[in-house]
């Protein structure tokens, strides 16, 4: 089974928190290597350190999913077989991880990975002896200083817009979302759309706990503090639900960016199991790529095969009520959670 990416050490064993081991060597090769022995931050990167810690983020995915263990979930009392183990598979040939790595910016997840990125960085650890504290706690010149505090109105806003923008091309039904919207403002349904996305938002469910939990209705403020913690409302701690084995875990971030709406089940699983009760949606996802001249598989053409179905192809009303009777039944299927950013992709992958 594959490592859950927030997994907590079984009782007795003496592990180093792998969110902390993480970040402390995004800092490390930040400080140490940028720019002197490698340029991947402003090269593959252009600078984004958060970009840089998604990238890393899949990296470490794709290797657990290949070899069935987290790299960045290290048992200190066995560290050095640990990196020993590690060094082999890093480099090991024609396995999942060695195409990915190949196919991946000419193996730069094996590089950052390796002998000179992570497990320089290991065997630093090792060599230096660090305490268990030093491990524990990321160095405070590289943390965020900054808190900040979001109201009501500005969260709805900023999930909004990302229920708005989740289109989805589906080799075997498309969920236009943007288009979709588009679609019904042009057709005088405005009401009806953001009522749609209105209810999705309003229950999405958000862990206070290991099983408390409030519905984002609910929430009047989220705070993230310098520490990486996010403060519901004022004092409950936000939680994220882990990858593999269902538990919940305290989520810790520096950005509203890593927080993101989970769909569970995922909406692949429940438009596929809709399919065949989605009959407009299916006519348009059957315009949509007569339009494109083929499948849709990126924003570009979906933007552009859009417009021109809003502008040029007429719905009667009957199709339009027929149309929300279809999202109406994936709503009422659809159960969405906030998730850390990292846990959210490797869910993707681990499914």
């Amino acid at each position: 089974m594959i490592t859950p990416f927030l997994q907590e050490p079984k009782r007795g064993q003496c592990f180093i928190k792998m969110k902390n081991l993480f970040i402390n060597f995004v800092n490390w090769y930040l400080e140490t290597n940028e720019g002197k022995t490698s340029n991947y931050l402003a090269n593959q990167c252009k600078g984004d350190r958060e970009f840089f810690i998604a990238n890393l983020s899949e990296y470490a995915v794709e290797f657990a999913i290949a070899y069935g263990y987290n790299p960045f979930l290290v048992n200190k009392e066995n560290i050095i077989s640990f990196i020993s183990k590690l060094d082999k598979d890093i480099y090991r040939d024609g396995t999942p991880f060695a195409r990915f790595s190949k196919n991946k910016d000419s193996d730069l997840p094996q590089a950052l990975l390796g002998k000179n990125n992570y497990l320089a960085f290991l065997r630093g650890l090792n060599t230096a002896k660090a305490t268990a504290e030093s491990l524990k706690k990321p160095p405070v010149r590289n943390q965020p200083t900054d808190t900040y505090h979001y109201e009501k109105e500005e969260m709805k806003k900023i999930f909004t817009l990302r229920l708005i923008t989740q289109d989805r091309y589906y080799e075997f039904l498309y969920y236009p979302i943007s288009v979709l919207k588009k679609l019904f403002y042009h057709n005088e349904r405005r009401q009806f759309f953001n009522n749609y996305i209105g209810e999705q938002r309003d229950n999405i469910v958000v862990y206070i706990g290991k099983s408390d939990k409030l519905l984002f209705k609910d929430v009047d403020t989220l705070d993230i503090n310098n520490d990486g913690s996010v403060l519901i409302n004022g004092k409950f701690k936000l939680h994220t639900n882990v990858t593999g084995n269902g538990a919940k875990e305290e989520l810790s971030t520096n950005t509203i960016e890593n927080i993101v709406i989970d769909h569970a089940p995922s909406l692949e699983r429940v438009m596929f199991a809709l399919k065949e009760q989605l009959p407009t949606l299916q006519i348009i996802h059957n315009t949509l790529t007569n339009i494109n001249n083929g499948r849709i598989s990126n924003k570009e053409d979906l933007k552009n095969a859009g417009n021109h179905l809003v502008r040029n192809v007429e719905f009667s009303p009957k199709e339009l009520d027929n149309l929300e009777k279809d999202l109406n039944l994936i709503l009422s299927k659809t159960q969405l959670q906030l998730m850390d950013r990292y846990e959210n992709l490797y869910k993707k992958k681990y499914e």
